[in-house]
């Protein structure tokens, strides 16, 4: 259960452990120079409760979620934590001169997991998330999607119990990644894990949240329950993940994207093959026949059409008033 306090108590920044709920932020505030970035948030979240952060571009998302992970300190406010295993994945993953194994074999011994269980562990996220025919290539030259998938995986080298911190996991993931993911997610939340994530992909929000927190100019100005989220439940869509095989097929399928009913589209390069591009298209279900046929005529190729039952409106819940 996720709560909101009032409290007029003010001090110095500091950090307790608690026993009672997973995370609690008391008067929580925090500047860079002279912008006020978070606005003395209170809110109490249970372990096992999954928690999402919406909310525009600067509205100060990523640095809660960086005062939670003990990445950044709080100008003032109580920041407090269970006495647990805490597992963080940041909106970027530097591209430091390592391979995805050498990287993620690093970061599991800083965790303190014992070699085999982490050779198994690595093993077990890689051949999840598809990422095998890249954990020998170094992190400069992975795609966004691929780099997503080494820095989701060394979050979750721990396995499931105590707090994950996932800043917009599913961001350059292809779909079958973003389906394995969230399944994973739903499994970690059963098994007692606290998730705090910053997500505007429907799926999870769907599937995982069990409250979602608006924030706007640095406070949470709005909440929502699982059952309050009904109300923005729109018509089916539908994903389409496809490839373009020529830079004349990429110019041609990038011109489709302002086609009516085209929801979304994200595209990055095959990492294995130069000339290649990968595309991840949302459109709405009744649009999905035509623009699958404007792919195929542009010289683009299907690899897959999934089609979800419901889709949460989240442009909606953006612009609620508080």
């Amino acid at each position: 259960m996720v709560r909101m306090r009032k409290n007029v108590n003010q001090g110095a920044p500091t950090f307790n452990a608690i026993g009672h709920s997973g995370v609690s932020l008391d008067q929580v505030s925090k500047y860079f120079g002279k912008i006020k970035v978070l606005d003395q948030i209170n809110v109490d979240i249970d372990a096992g409760e999954c928690v999402v952060l919406v909310g525009k571009n600067g509205s100060g998302k990523s640095t809660l979620l960086r005062i939670l992970a003990g990445v950044l300190l709080p100008d003032s406010g109580t920041v407090g934590k269970t006495k647990s295993t805490h597992m963080y994945a940041s909106d970027v993953l530097p591209r430091l001169p390592f391979t995805a194994e050498e990287y993620l074999s690093h970061m599991g011994r800083i965790c303190g997991i014992d070699s085999k269980r982490l050779r198994q562990r690595i093993q077990e996220l890689s051949n999840l998330l598809s990422l095998d025919s890249a954990m020998d290539q170094k992190l400069p030259f992975l795609s966004k999607g691929t780099l997503q998938k080494v820095n989701l995986i060394q979050a979750l080298l721990p396995g499931p119990g105590g707090l994950l911190l996932l800043d917009e996991p599913l961001s350059g993931l292809d779909i079958s990644a973003q389906e394995a993911l969230t399944a994973l997610l739903e499994q970690w939340k059963q098994a007692g894990t606290t998730i705090i994530t910053i997500c505007h992909e429907p799926k999870l929000v769907e599937r995982v949240a069990d409250r979602v927190l608006l924030l706007r100019g640095g406070c949470i100005s709005r909440q929502w329950t699982r059952e309050e989220l009904l109300l923005y439940t729109g018509p089916s869509v539908v994903h389409i993940q496809g490839r373009s095989l020529t830079e004349q097929s990429t110019h041609a399928i990038s011109k489709l994207e302002e086609q009516d009913g085209v929801l979304s589209v994200t595209s990055h390069p095959d990492s294995s093959h130069v000339q290649e591009v990968c595309w991840a298209w949302k459109v709405a279900s009744y649009a999905s026949d035509q623009i699958l046929r404007a792919i195929l005529e542009a010289g683009g190729s299907i690899i897959s059409v999934q089609q979800d039952q419901s889709s949460l409106r989240m442009e909606s819940l953006l612009e609620e008033e508080a």
